[in-house]
């Protein structure tokens, strides 16, 4: 379920260690490349191509 987790610019910036600005424009590149309206953590695993299998 956590993959349905809907993510903000705040957490994105603060997970990533980007600013506050470039995580806005991480997901607003996201919603257009899916065209979507809010994005999940599974949106941005897919975009980053991060792969959730533990090794």
């Amino acid at each position: 379920m956590e993959h349905l987790q809907v993510i903000t610019a705040k957490l994105l910036a603060s997970s990533m260690g980007v600013s506050l600005i470039t995580a806005e424009r991480y997901l607003k590149d996201i919603k257009h490349e899916y065209e979507i309206k809010i994005v999940c953590l599974d949106h941005i695993n897919r975009y980053f191509k991060i792969s959730a299998k533990k090794t």
